[in-house]
């Protein structure tokens, strides 16, 4: 099945319309019951949608949205990598973090192929100061300290906050990775993945009615 998904993505012309539609619902179909395993050994307590998914030139994927986190995560094939998305919720809570949140941050770079995409920006003059870019807890710090620097020196500093800190992704190579493997790592990271934006969600509805959360 994965074979056939990598032979039609890279020679897309020796395949008709119809076994490349074929091709796409069946590779579907495989990030689903993957994703399936995520649910289960998560044991969250969320309502999920994941009806939706998105196609490209270089792959395919599923968004699983949750719907008590109002987010949603990115699970699919990109080339010949399957890989893992989410978007850091709720960042301006970040200063309200403990030390295991950190941690399992770390704990991520150990579950497959990290990345950290900054979407922070540094101006040329405080390169000097402030440029790392081996660390993600200190990018991740350093993003935040910036921007509530500037919040803090503005004259709307008390507008509701609106922080975008990037992203975590983890990527696994689907031609060299046992399908148990996965399955394991796979599930692993999405639970970690959902637990640090509950953290962070969670700072802001912690005071809310239960019957809303």
């Amino acid at each position: 099945m994965l074979n056939e998904h990598l032979h039609c993505l890279y020679n897309r012309l020796d395949w008709t319309d119809q076994e490349r539609e074929r091709i796409f619902f069946q590779s579907n179909q495989l990030l689903l019951e993957v994703a399936e395993n995520f649910f289960r050994f998560g044991k969250f307590k969320d309502t999920w949608d994941n009806s939706k998914c998105h196609i490209n030139v270089y792959g395919q994927n599923l968004l699983l949205k949750s719907e008590k986190l109002n987010t949603t995560f990115h699970w699919g094939l990109d080339e010949q990598y399957f890989y893992l998305e989410c978007h850091i919720i709720c960042a301006e809570n970040l200063r309200y973090m403990n030390d295991e949140f950190y941690e399992l941050i770390l704990t991520l770079k150990g579950l497959g192929d990290f990345e950290f995409f900054d979407t922070g920006f540094i101006a040329k003059e405080e390169k000097p100061y402030y440029e790392n870019k081996t660390s993600t807890i200190f990018q991740l710090i350093r993003n935040f300290m910036i921007y509530q620097t500037e919040k803090m020196n503005a004259k709307n500093y008390q507008l509701p906050p609106s922080l975008d800190l990037g992203q975590f992704s983890l990527k696994w190579d689907a031609q060299n990775i046992d399908w148990s493997e996965l399955i394991e790592k796979a599930s692993a990271a999405f639970k970690v993945m959902y637990n640090l934006n509950y953290k962070l969600w969670k700072v802001g509805n912690i005071s809310k009615p239960r019957s809303s959360m």
